[in-house]
């Protein structure tokens, strides 16, 4: 399924927002930017990187696999990496390559 998911999955969501769920709370992380790298011979479709951010965070979850629930794009399982706060929340970063 991850090898199917393409840059324009994300780009087109109509609420650019990807749940990630932790135990018994989701938690709504919006997508803030989704970039294309060049073609791969390795993936069905090109590589690319998700920005997201939960707004007014100052929590950090840790790097790892998260477990996120999208009602358009189903369930996935992503490997996530905090990349930081900016003025609006903290922000995460997933390639899929």
């Amino acid at each position: 399924m991850l090898e199917q998911l393409s840059a324009d999955d994300f780009a087109t969501l109509p609420d650019a927002i990807l749940p990630v769920v932790l135990g018994e709370e989701r938690i709504a992380l919006d997508i803030v930017e989704v970039r294309r790298f060049a073609a791969s011979k390795i993936r069905a479709t090109p590589p690319f990187a998700l920005t997201l951010r939960e707004r007014g965070a100052t929590r950090v979850l840790p790097q790892g696999i998260y477990d996120y629930q999208h009602p358009t794009l189903g369930a996935l399982a992503l490997f996530t990496v905090p990349i930081g706060p900016d003025a609006d929340g903290m922000r995460y970063e997933i390639i899929l390559n």
